[in-house]
């Protein structure tokens, strides 16, 4: 992940073609619940003017993250899952009759597969990317980019050309599980 970014923007359809591609991440049932805001310009100011107003982007500790000059924010409709798996095909499930029959929201694991699809093809072109979350600003963002309500956000995917100096985040530091650790005994 990438925290510095030189202001340097992408190539004309570059970000479009990384979410074209996130098109092919799985999706349950063949759900089509994952929505994609592409903020370039004017639209990535106004993110970081709603996600880091007043004092905190003068303490914010990553401030060559703001050069990016590309934002994808990753959204999902939970609606839509319910209404696809109500279709007869589907029906048998029992997962149509509302959010609460899934015990593993497939909303948020296919919106996950989206994103990473885009982390990873932004990796193959040789590009910066970071994933990070809306948390408490959703609402606002929403509202700046008229999202309907129904949907959910996953996160929001900054791209970009690295900077030359990363400042590692601290989390680094965490000792990584071996594989023997990651896998169960059968």
């Amino acid at each position: 992940m990438v925290r510095d970014f030189t202001n340097q923007p992408l190539l004309p359809e570059q970000a479009r073609s990384l979410i074209k591609l996130a098109r092919l991440a799985p999706r349950a049932g063949n759900t089509e619940g994952v929505r994609y805001s592409l903020l370039e310009d004017e639209n990535v100011t106004a993110y970081w003017d709603i996600t880091l107003s007043g004092n905190k982007r003068e303490i914010f500790p990553w401030p060559g993250l703001l050069n990016a000059p590309t934002l994808i924010i990753v959204w999902v409709s939970p609606e839509s899952y319910v209404q696809r798996y109500g279709e007869n095909d589907k029906k048998s499930t029992g997962l149509g009759k509302g959010e609460s029959e899934w015990t593993t929201p497939y909303w948020w694991v296919d919106g996950g597969m989206a994103a990473m699809s885009i982390l990873l093809a932004a990796e193959s072109q040789n590009l910066g990317s970071l994933f990070f979350g809306i948390f408490d600003h959703e609402a606002r963002v929403k509202s700046e980019y008229g999202i309907p309500e129904e949907y959910k956000a996953i996160g929001t995917i900054a791209l970009g050309h690295p900077a030359k100096q990363q400042r590692p985040s601290k989390s680094t530091k965490r000792d990584r599980a071996t594989l023997d650790e990651l896998i169960f005994d059968t």
